[in-house]
């Protein structure tokens, strides 16, 4: 969680005075002091902000790998390409649809795909997070452990405008767990969400309420990744 140490206003900002927001006008010049907005004067807070979207520390929060992994260096070896050209569709603002799957043998290139896309949202300033299906389990279990409850974190991940999920079924989830990620990804399906996952999982092992979400082609796309262990041939 940032604690608000990265980013700041500019202390003699002559537009904001250091506040780094400002009370809008009305059409008669009057301020409305019910609402404020980010300074934009130059060097101030909305410009560090950008450039703290933009840097490996928001990166890093929001799940960005520091091993660099893009679209430039994704090896396109047989097998590949259907997977990589509908991730670089789905991270692009005229992609036309909302939802994609990847799935496929372990070890082809469906991370770096992933990692790929959250690289590319966040060099936009996209709101995002990109993160192994077990660590969203493991995060439900020590909000509910710590009396927290789950649902901050279930309202987290099905409200951030675009969520990347990686390695779903890796592990085999209990009926909680399960459970859990329908909530989200139904939640997210209803509101019209941006959403990826990659699975080793072949298309009749995905549960049909999850697969049914992938298989609606006015908004989702499914591909397969075909290609053989793609870390050996790096």
């Amino acid at each position: 969680m940032w604690t608000g140490a990265s980013y700041r206003p500019k202390a003699d900002c002559p537009v904001c005075h250091g506040a780094g927001f400002l009370h809008p006008v009305n059409e008669w010049g009057t301020p409305i002091y019910d609402k404020v907005v980010p300074c934009l004067a130059p060097g101030c807070y909305h410009e560090s902000h950008q450039r703290f979207l933009r840097g490996e520390e928001y990166g890093a929060q929001r799940g960005v790998r520091p091993a660099v992994q893009t679209f430039a260096n994704f090896l396109l070896v047989p097998g590949a390409r259907p997977a990589y050209d509908a991730a670089k569709a789905f991270a692009e603002p005229t992609a036309t649809f909302i939802w994609l799957l990847l799935y496929g043998k372990p070890g082809n290139g469906k991370s770096h795909l992933c990692n790929a896309v959250a690289r590319r949202l966040q060099e936009r300033g996209e709101a995002f997070k990109y993160v192994k299906a077990a660590d969203i389990h493991a995060e439900i279990r020590r909000a509910v452990q710590s009396n927290q409850g789950k649902d901050i974190v279930l309202d987290e991940y099905k409200a951030v405008r675009v969520l990347i999920i990686d390695d779903y079924g890796v592990e085999k989830g209990t009926d909680a767990q399960d459970a859990n990620m329908e909530e989200i990804l139904v939640s997210r399906y209803e509101r019209f969400l941006q959403t990826m996952m990659a699975t080793n999982l072949t298309w009749s092992e995905l549960p049909e309420r999850i697969a049914s979400r992938f298989d609606d082609r006015a908004m989702s796309r499914r591909v397969e990744n075909a290609a053989p262990d793609y870390r050996s041939k790096k």
